[in-house]
């Protein structure tokens, strides 16, 4: 094949030629192919051509080191850059669009976050998303999903899995699925979609409020999978999933052939191994590579190399939690302060119980990993460490006793960060605070197990001679000891009552006693002089990197997943607390917001309870490690044992550090073995 090209008949446009080029980097060609290829690129590209006269052109320079398929992708992401729009309208007929929506625009709370630009989807593809956070990518998800742009054909079925997965639902998971269906439900078909996604038949009759979050996160591909849509949208989706969960939804989605998917993920390895195509949000624009995320990857490593990773030092997307101060009472650091004592927990209609005889404990300088398969009682051992869930002492399925300081304050950010912003999705994030807050107290401390009085128990206080309010507390005795009031009585008759006998008449008057130790602790804690005042709560939540004018003209419904994280977070710590229990704390962050939450937390003063798959996560801000397995807690690792090899990695690694510095001088110990290296 023959062919030549003048280059002096058009004058090149600097801008085009520089986006041909960086689409070039990193394919390792010859260095005068490359400046040829770009010339002659730019070329048609100024003359208005695209993708297919593109690869006419180069294919043949090109077909000794790539295939015709490899050829076509590169053509196409050399028009996406270098045209202004990022688009490759190339194609005419040739492309089978599912979706083809022209010159859209997106913005939200004020702020513009695309511009005129294309939005285009080709059948049975499937798209990562990538970008910085805050470029718009859960808000553009939510408008698909919505179907709120502009040309987006309405008869297209699109289904939106998030990442907040089903939080409260007392229904099982064959009823669940049953109501999600919109055309029937068809019993055969939703067994056969569960079945699939790895549900047994004891499984579909479990509630869905008792599944971990990997099983959560399987129940909502399930419904994708009966539901059979066109568009499937995945926000976050490998958030909750362990190991092999992962590797199983990696193999679902690219089983998936006749179904278009995009996907929002931070975890690259993920998108490398599902997507066929990347969609780049970055400077208000949309821009589409084929190809898949290694091919992205290796022509735009300047893009790759401007996603933050973890282990960059140097957080920009602030988080700093506040001092705790010490704990009334407590004067030796190695005393417990919260312990579970030959523990054993049942849930409600389960024929064995889900934790037997747990003996654990935690100190104020406490910093615990909580690990095991999913499903293996991580989430249930948590929650009733904090009191999020109510446990019935001495009955058949429920034995033991759990010990908890009453000056402790205790944060607890739940798995799904919806579970405590579900009610307030409408509201601002300086609205959020001041709702939650507004009393002096924690309304989310109310809402716990452990603490809300049922309809039944609120009848069975009014009853002559029963407790129905703590209004005082003091050590009587050598012994804690509180201040009761009883029905029948006049006002001014109270009772002092030791925590021992209160502990031993009926379930609700723990309740009154855990209420009213919470007040105090919020007295302690500064919470009724703290100003509840949007100025306060605008300098608090900075701290955590929501901007003022998300804080105070967004609305939670509209932020992304890594907002609402911190927002949780934010949130959780006015109150000062000396423990904080999390939950897959990493979930919803961008790599760099969880590069500054690993510092915050090894910054903070206080006790930390974890759970997280994040194997790096773990490793740098836990030094102890409590192994759930088989209903059993046995301690895998100690703090002194971590300690230890905390102390022993930070050498290993300044003795690297170091002797890459003398190598940087050429103080190389071997210098044979330095002159092998090539140049």
């Amino acid at each position: 094949c023959c062919w030549t090209v003048s280059f002096g008949q058009v004058a090149m446009g600097e801008e085009v030629l520089g986006a041909i080029v960086g689409t070039l980097k990193g394919l390792k060609l010859d260095a005068q192919v490359e400046e040829y290829i770009a010339h002659v690129a730019s070329l048609v590209i100024e003359e208005g051509g695209k993708s297919q006269q593109l690869a006419k052109i180069i294919g043949p320079i090109l077909e000794e080191d790539f295939d015709e398929d490899k050829v076509a992708a590169l053509c196409h992401d050399i028009a996406v850059a270098a045209c202004p729009g990022g688009d490759d309208d190339d194609d005419g007929d040739d492309v089978d669009y599912i979706v083809d929506c022209r010159n859209i625009i997106l913005a939200y709370a004020g702020k513009q976050l695309l511009k005129p630009t294309n939005l285009q989807f080709r059948r049975n593809g499937t798209y990562g998303v990538v970008g910085n956070n805050g470029v718009g990518k859960t808000t553009l998800l939510n408008r698909i999903a919505s179907k709120e742009i502009a040309g987006f054909p309405e008869d297209l079925r699109v289904l939106y899995i998030q990442h907040e997965v089903y939080v409260d639902l007392e229904v099982t998971v064959a009823e669940f699925m049953q109501m999600q269906a919109k055309t029937g439900g068809d019993p055969e078909t939703i067994k056969k979609g569960l079945e699939r996604v790895g549900f047994n038949d004891d499984m579909m009759g479990s509630s869905v409020n008792e599944l971990s979050g990997g099983w959560r996160m399987k129940l909502a591909i399930a419904t994708a999978v009966t539901q059979k849509c066109d568009l499937l949208l995945l926000d976050e989706p490998t958030n909750h999933l362990d190991v092999g969960s992962v590797e199983w939804l990696k193999e679902f989605i690219v089983s998936l052939t006749e179904t278009t998917i995009c996907i929002v993920s931070h975890d690259y390895s993920f998108l490398r191994a599902t997507c066929s195509d990347v969609m780049h949000i970055c400077d208000l624009q949309l821009k589409f590579y084929h190809g898949g995320f290694d091919h992205f990857a290796k022509i735009r490593p300047d893009v790759m190399e401007a996603l933050p990773t973890v282990t960059e030092s140097g957080a920009t997307a602030l988080i700093e939690f506040p001092d705790p101060g010490k704990l009334d009472g407590v004067k030796s650091r190695t005393k417990p302060i919260l312990e579970l004592k030959n523990f054993q927990f049942c849930y409600a209609g389960a024929s064995k119980p889900q934790l037997v005889d747990v003996n654990v404990k935690m100190c104020v300088t406490s910093r615990v990993a909580l690990i095991g398969v999913n499903g293996s009682g991580k989430t249930t051992l948590l929650r009733t460490l904090v009191g999020d869930m109510a446990h019935d002492q001495g009955t058949a399925l429920h034995q033991g006793e759990i010990v908890k300081h009453h000056n402790l304050r205790v944060s607890y950010i739940a798995q799904h960060s919806m579970h405590h912003l579900e009610e307030h999705l409408k509201m601002s994030p300086v609205a959020y605070v001041q709702d939650r807050f507004h009393t002096g107290q924690d309304k989310e401390l109310s809402k716990m197990e452990t603490m809300k009085l049922t309809p039944e128990e609120e009848t069975l206080k009014e009853k002559r001679g029963n407790i129905y309010d703590v209004i005082g507390r003091a050590i009587r005795a050598g012994e804690l000891s509180y201040e009761t009031k009883r029905s029948g009585y006049e006002e001014k008759d109270t009772f002092w009552e030791a925590i021992g006998s209160l502990k031993r008449k009926d379930p609700y008057v723990m309740k009154l006693v855990l209420n009213y130790d919470a007040k105090m602790q919020a007295l302690q804690s500064g919470m009724e002089v703290r100003p509840c005042t949007e100025k306060e709560i605008l300098k608090h939540l900075a701290a955590f990197g929501i901007s003022h004018r998300l804080a105070q003209s967004g609305r939670i419904k509209g932020m992304s997943g890594g907002q609402k994280c911190r927002l949780v977070l934010a949130a959780a710590v006015w109150t000062c607390p000396h423990v904080i229990a999390l939950d897959e704390p990493t979930n919803y962050l961008d790599n760099e917001t969880l590069n500054a939450l690993t510092i915050a937390l090894q910054k903070f003063k206080g006790a930390i309870l974890v759970i997280s798959h994040h194997a790096q996560f773990v490793e740098e801000t836990t030094n102890e490690k409590w192994k759930v397995e088989n209903g059993k807690v046995s301690i895998a690792q100690t703090a002194k044992e971590g300690k230890l090899l905390r102390s022993e990695s930070k050498k290993a690694m300044d003795r690297s550090d170091s002797q890459e510095s003398m190598d940087s001088y050429g103080m190389q110990s071997n210098p044979s073995s330095f002159n092998a290296v090539p140049e």
